[in-house]
């Protein structure tokens, strides 16, 4: 279902309209001379117009205004290629928010019309200059800025058409077809890189600055999501043409956030998305510092933004300040003017945030409240309304616990033909209290599967608050299990007897004991108490003949091991235990557990061992870099300036030069002698020459900046950009513009 009004009438056809109507009136001479003043009100848009009119749009959008946002963007969505673009995006964003079937078809038939708007104003070529393409490179310099800026739609549109083709079939066939347009947009932004790299008159500076800032983001964009993707499947992207550097894509976005453009606030939420909620769910450090900067920016230009307050929220709840957050979340819900389904998703991280204060009554408020409002997943929402109410004191009643179990049962959904992972395992959760009659901490459980225990960790009060809640637990049923051991070997009768009656008593089982095992065991590494936590989670791996149903503490527990060997100075010993995590399979959950494998690996190769990749990904092809690095967003290392080259003494010069020449003729020596020392006197000059220009990082991350021109805005063609511990430094090029690429140069990653 639409979610806004339907679109107005174009001024294009209200004026045909007007025109078409019979005028009586006596012909006379001057009839050209009317019709030709007619012909001169006819409306248009130019290129300079819609670029104004879509940072209008992006202005009332940010600020809550979503219907004025629109009604800039529909009347001309007929006859101007950017108003077409934004009216499709418009209902794209809904699409992606309801997966209402009618809103994807209709945000689908809106990226068709912007597609035939593209055929009609990007560069053709005849199917001769197409063939003499292949033998010569097209002269991508005369494009038209009317040209450059299709082809860039273009790309941005098969994106989205192809984000809509997934969640539109619910076969292959849709995957296939959706693959095929990312392959094509990522060709189009090939086209845009060359054109931007090669165009060197533009009319209009503003037009250069939007065309530049749509191009750094889909570089960035395919950077970053490719190089997250598991080894095997980058391997094969690589064989059909895609290529993934995840330090060159956060630079990009960086740049372009920092950048005046159309898009920069776009690249500025695709970095807080990547620290706040992409990097966090696969259990990496986000980058607060950065986080935090650029959230005040954009809440000084937009105050009372929903996006940037719902990210401002997220920021406080990680920090562990999940009573902050709650206030700012409740701000963002309550501005007007948004989707319902923002609003939802407000709903759903004030949920976390109670339930990550112990507060179980006013999350199972929240669960309800989404299960009656919402149909992103009511099975979800259901089991968390579940597992919120059995942590309260006060059990709740049986037959509406039941009721309860049903419900998630029917509202059970299918995506892409499959069943949803998280829909799953709650299921399985609600199997498991039908047969046993309980679950064991099954709110905290869910805090520890979203990764919200670092979250919890930092502040002191509620960390104890749960360890001791989780601990308590851990007694209770060791306890059990010791008394019921030694009642066995108590009794005279035989074992099989024995073990028959006295399963039947059992409260509990293996699976729910090494259950507390690992969440205790996590809650001390998070707390930072890696060796205590190794000791329970080593016991869960012990363990592991005993464990039936809840197969996946034994992968999990071994992340999770791999992470406190890590935090206790043994890299290499963490590898080896995620290599061997990554061979599990067939297990729950098992997805975003390879999800934050992936993740941790790559971290802690990129600080084991400073590496450059080739023009494919991070995953494949490294080779060692001579170079300093610093840790930069996420705490991967990026490339900062050269090492400065320490000139030799003269005499372990010659002394080399001796050695070398022995034996030779000495009018030969000599040459390289003189050689030698002419290398050596522009060595030194060079040496000089870059203690005036560049900036000195150090290995261990201490920052020098040597007095330069200030640069007005960061990542210009002037002046550039690089992140270290320090923050973002401001940096100059050693030799002129850098042009943009899809990945960084083999040679040297700081341009």
């Amino acid at each position: 279902m639409a979610l806004h009004e339907q679109p107005m009438a174009t001024p294009a056809r209200s004026t045909r309209l007007q025109r078409q109507a019979p005028i009586v009136v006596q012909e006379t001479d001057l009839d050209g001379e009317i019709e030709e003043f007619e012909d001169a009100q006819e409306p248009s848009m130019t290129l300079k117009k819609a670029l104004a009119d879509c940072e209008r749009a992006l202005d009332k959008f940010f600020s809550n205004d979503v219907k004025s946002a629109m009604d800039i963007m529909n009347p001309w969505r007929s006859l101007s290629l950017y108003h077409s673009h934004g009216a499709a995006i418009f209902e794209f964003i809904p699409a992606m928010l309801t997966m209402d079937p009618r809103q994807v078809q209709s945000a689908l038939t809106a990226t068709q019309e912007t597609f035939e708007l593209c055929d009609g104003q990007r560069r053709g070529y005849s199917i001769v200059q197409s063939l003499g393409s292949i033998l010569k490179k097209p002269n991508y310099g005369i494009y038209s800025e009317a040209e450059a800026h299709a082809e860039l739609i273009r790309a941005e549109a098969l994106l989205v058409q192809a984000c809509l083709l997934i969640v539109d079939g619910d076969d292959i066939g849709g995957i296939l077809r959706a693959t095929l347009r990312i392959k094509n947009s990522h060709d189009s932004y090939k086209q845009c890189l060359k054109i931007l790299n090669k165009k060197r008159t533009w009319d209009d500076d503003k037009s250069r600055e939007h065309f530049e800032s749509g191009v750094r983001m889909g570089v960035a964009t395919f950077n970053v999501m490719i190089s997250m993707l598991p080894p095997k499947l980058i391997a094969l992207l690589e064989f059909v043409g895609f290529s993934g550097d995840k330090e060159h894509g956060l630079r990009e976005l960086l740049i372009g956030a920092n950048n005046p453009g159309l898009r920069s606030v776009l690249c500025v939420l695709a970095l807080l998305m990547h620290n706040l909620v992409i990097g966090q769910f696969a259990a990496i450090p986000p980058d607060y510092d950065l986080a935090r900067k650029l959230i005040d920016e954009n809440l000084a230009k937009y105050p009372d933004s929903a996006w940037f307050l719902m990210f401002k929220a997220r920021l406080e709840l990680l920090l562990g300040k999940p009573a902050q957050a709650v206030e700012t979340y409740e701000k963002a819900a309550k501005a007007k003017g948004l989707w319902p389904q923002l609003i939802h998703l407000a709903y759903w991280e004030i949920m976390w945030a109670h339930a990550m204060m112990g507060e179980w009554e006013k999350c199972a408020l929240f669960a309800t409240r989404l299960l009656e409002d919402s149909v992103w997943s009511r099975t979800i929402y259901a089991y968390v309304l579940l597992a919120a109410s059995l942590q309260k004191e006060t059990p709740p009643d049986k037959a509406w616990i039941e009721q309860l179990v049903q419900s998630a049962s029917n509202y059970k959904q299918r995506i892409l033909g499959r069943s949803v992972p998280m829909e799953k395992f709650a299921l399985r959760r609600c199997e498991r209290l039908r047969a046993r009659g309980l679950l064991v901490l099954p709110g905290i459980e869910l805090l520890c599967l979203w990764n919200m225990f670092p979250a919890i960790a930092k502040d002191q009060k509620m960390a104890d608050k749960f360890l001791k809640i989780i601990e308590d637990e851990y007694d209770m049923i060791d306890k059990i299990f010791l008394d019921y051991i030694k009642k066995v070997k108590e009794r005279k009768a035989s074992a099989k007897k024995t073990v028959e009656e006295n399963d039947e008593k059992l409260k509990y089982d293996a699976d729910d004991f090494n259950l507390c095992r690992y969440l205790r065991g996590s809650m001390l590494h998070a707390m930072g108490f890696p060796r205590l936590a190794l000791e329970y989670l080593e016991a869960v791996i012990d363990d592991k003949e005993k464990i039936k149903e809840n197969t996946h503490l034994i992968p999990y527990s071994m992340v999770e091991m791999a992470s406190c060997r890590y935090s206790l100075g043994d890299p290499h010993m963490a590898l080896q235990i995620l290599a061997e995590a990554r061979k599990k399979s067939g297990y729950p959950l098992e997805s975003r557990l390879q999800f934050r494998i992936h993740a941790k690996t790559e971290m802690i190769r990129h600080k084991l061992e400073p590496r450059q990749t080739n023009a494919a990904s991070n995953a494949t092809a490294r080779t060692k870099l001579d170079t300093p690095y610093t840790l930069g967003t996420q705490e991967y290392l990026v490339r900062t300036t050269p090492p400065l080259p320490v000139p030799k003494k003269e005499d372990e010069e010659d002394d080399k030069g001796k050695k070398k020449d022995k034996g030779k003729g000495k009018d030969k020596g000599k040459g390289k002698d003189k050689d030698k020392k002419d290398k050596k006197e522009d060595k030194k000059e060079s040496v000089k020459t870059v203690r005036k220009a560049d900036t000195i990082v150090n290995i261990g991350g201490e920052v020098s900046v040597l007095p330069r021109p200030a640069s007005p805005v960061a990542g210009t063609s002037k002046m550039d950009t690089m992140i270290t511990t320090e923050g973002v430094v401001v940096v100059q090029p050693r030799s002129g513009d850098v042009p943009l690429s899809m990945a960084p140069p083999k040679g040297d990653r700081s341009k």
